[in-house]
């Protein structure tokens, strides 16, 4: 199975919505760190920060384009724009056909 690929292009340094949240790279860090521990393999999750890859084509075409940040690519193709809603990315995610992995599978221990 070819695994599904994310990317999110965001300001790493930006503050999410409070003064006391942490910044939004640290929150996407761990997003991603959740979606990989759900999904495993079947999914491949990259960040991109607009001002350390500010040389990346992504970045690049998402700037001159005017996007809203932070920006949703699933599998290329722009999903979320200005905002991650959860529950609507945990269903993109189940209608790809996505199964989230057991305990043991996530190499968990309880």
């Amino acid at each position: 199975m070819t695994p599904l690929e994310i990317i999110i292009i965001a300001d790493g340094e930006a503050k999410a919505c409070c003064t006391e949240a942490s910044d939004l790279q640290t929150q996407i860090r761990y997003l991603a760190q959740g979606l990989l521990l759900a999904y495993g393999e079947q999914l491949t999750v990259e960040f991109l920060d607009l001002h350390r890859d500010q040389d990346h084509p992504l970045v690049r075409e998402a700037l001159a384009a005017g996007r809203k940040f932070p920006l949703l690519l699933y599998n290329g193709e722009v999903k979320f724009e200005g905002g991650i809603p959860l529950l609507a990315l945990k269903t993109l995610l189940d209608r790809a056909g996505l199964v989230p992995r057991t305990v043991g599978e996530a190499g968990d221990k309880m």
